[in-house]
């Protein structure tokens, strides 16, 4: 189906006159994007379902215990270089001693071994989303490289079942190939949140009512030049400017301006709706995976060799269920790469162009002030709870003494709380008519309440986490918290996003995630390579969970959705 579109070039923003806004119109025929259908939405559910897996169960939670398993087999004490720790009773009778490997010539803390290498893979991450971020809002980019990334992090998890303790280099380079692809297909997954938002049947709905009653009026106007959205942009169009804008306009009316702030509140309604049944899909596919692995588990009498199994089970799901996405999901393709000259487009363009457009992007942190302020908040938030899910089972393992069987059961309770806890939220928010703001900064102050509890343990005789007891009561604390606060910090950077511009926005949401989720695991190995004493990380935890709240308080999301429409590509209207 083709319609008119109406191209709309802005030549003076600041003009208070929106003749000035509307000066240069020229017209082009234009498809329109098909509606979002029930098979395509279910199919970017089932990507959810098919990479979380590898993520609640291999990143989070076995891929760090076999490290940190395997360097200790190949490791010594950190008293006594000659005595090897598989050999050794004194871990276990001496708080102060623990197990160090040779990494390179230096000694370093086998759980800190972990922490560094998860480290280094989300800084190559990072590297890797910058590296396509904005290409993959070119052609069908965004999916194939969904799929690519897909299927080379799932091959990386299977080999896990061939790796021995002697190999625990090698074992660490094949966990950062997994996690560099895993989180590169996620900026891409992501990338898609806000496009098929817009493209929902309720949110298409709204926008053909506002085409249809702006053609009315251009009917029964003849002496005055009407603008006019298309489809995609119409969406993008609920900001205050917009509506401040139309209602200076003459031919604007009290209906116009009811039916646009009734899209902006749908299409909230929506993207948190779809967001939120994603990371639900995602935790449930984990719960699935895990509930196979505590059997294998307890069947081997908790072996590291059954942790190896279900990274390799993890890998396999991943890669079976990205096959069925990539026959189900459509591509829904941007406009081609263009390097204005005569030659093939090379993958190394590609690479070189989404470095340029992000250093274009930073620059425009004067006219994206709080899209960027966000990503500032959302640098601490998720440093916060990547931190916590790193450290937390090294935690258990090294100072609790927490058998596997107790680790993969505490894994275990935190998708099943994160599950329950994106059900429950939004029913919280609803029921109290909180904002997405508001709803964000009380999930991040009950997450503090994590590191305070374990704090406590440095003056209270009893309590602040030392006992393994304690670990399953705030496992589900940070369950609920874990899974509601991804999908809201997800829901409300969609709403700051310039649209035609999505993959390579999320791909610095990203790179902001991951260039803080080094940090946090860095640091505490560091304190625990000097105290000795994994539990000084939780003092660390504290000020980076508190950091992001003033942000959030100060953040002004609708003069960031009004930003967001002026960085847009193009401001145009389908009649």
């Amino acid at each position: 189906m083709a319609d008119t579109e109406v191209e709309i070039e802005y030549e003076n923003e600041t003009s208070n006159d929106q003749e000035a806004i509307f000066a240069g119109i020229t017209i082009e025929k234009q498809n329109h994007e098909p509606i979002l259908s029930k098979k395509e939405l279910y199919a970017w559910y089932l990507y959810a379902f098919a990479c979380e897996v590898y993520s609640v169960v291999s990143l989070s939670s076995f891929i760090p215990l076999i490290l940190e398993q395997f360097a200790s087999e190949q490791g010594v004490l950190n008293i006594n270089h000659e005595i090897a720790c598989k050999n050794s009773t004194e871990l276990k009778t001496i708080e102060e001693v623990r197990c160090v490997v040779n990494i390179f010539g230096l000694w370093v803390d086998t759980a800190s071994f972990s922490l560094y290498t998860f480290s280094f893979s989300v800084i190559l991450q990072a590297i890797t989303a910058i590296s396509i971020g904005a290409t993959a809002d070119h052609g069908a980019m965004r999916k194939t490289l969904l799929i690519s990334f897909a299927l080379i992090g799932s091959v990386s998890a299977m080999l896990f079942l061939l790796v021995t303790p002697p190999m625990f280099l090698l074992v660490a380079i094949i966990a950062i190939i997994g996690n560099v692809c895993f989180g590169a297909s996620f900026v891409c997954f992501n990338g898609f949140l806000p496009v098929l938002a817009r493209n929902h049947k309720d949110v298409r709905k709204i926008s053909d009512k506002i085409k249809s009653h702006i053609a009315e009026k251009k009917k029964l106007s003849n002496d005055q030049q009407i603008s006019y959205f298309d489809d995609d942009n119409i969406n993008d169009q609920n900001d205050q400017s917009t509506t401040e804008l139309l209602l200076n306009d003459n031919n604007s009316d009290v209906i116009l301006y009811n039916l646009l702030d009734n899209l902006a509140k749908t299409k909230e309604i929506i993207s948190t709706h779809i967001s939120a049944r994603g990371f639900a899909s995602g935790y449930f596919g984990g719960i699935i995976l895990l509930c196979i692995c505590f059997i294998i588990s307890f069947s081997l009498h908790s072996s590291v060799f059954s942790l190896q199994i279900g990274v390799f089970l993890s890998g396999t799901w991943w890669f079976l269920f990205s096959l069925l996405v990539a026959k189900w999901l459509q591509p829904r393709p941007g406009p081609p790469l263009s390097l204005n000259e005569r030659r093939n487009v090379r993958w190394f363009d590609y690479v070189v162009y989404a470095w340029k457009k992000l250093w274009i992007t930073i620059l425009q942190a004067r006219k994206l002030e709080m899209t960027f302020k966000f990503l500032i908040a959302w640098f601490f938030i998720s440093d916060g709870y990547t931190t916590i899910t790193s450290v937390s089972l090294l935690f258990a393992k090294t100072t609790l003494q927490v058998p596997a069987v107790g680790l993969i059961a505490i894994s275990l309770i935190v998708p099943l709380a994160a599950l329950f806890g994106t059900i429950i939220v939004p029913k919280f928010q609803s029921y109290f008519g909180l904002t997405t703001k508001q709803t964000v900064i009380i999930l991040n102050v009950l997450l503090l309440c994590i590191p305070f509890y374990g704090c406590l343990g440095f003056i209270l005789p009893f309590g602040g986490l030392k006992s393994g007891t304690e670990l399953y009561y705030l496992a589900v604390w940070f369950g609920i918290i874990i899974g509601s606060i991804q999908s809201y910090c997800r829901t409300l950077f969609s709403e700051l996003v310039p649209r035609g511009r999505e993959t390579e926005f999320f791909a610095l949401y990203a790179v902001t995630d991951k260039g803080s989720s080094w940090l946090g695991p860095t640091l505490v190995a560091i304190i625990t390579d000097i105290m000795h004493e994994i539990r000084f990380g939780f003092v660390l935890l504290f000020f980076l969970i508190l950091s992001p709240i003033p942000i959030l308080l100060s953040l002004n999301v609708t003069k960031g959705k009004e930003d967001a429409d002026k960085a847009s590509n193009k401001q145009a209207i389908i009649i």
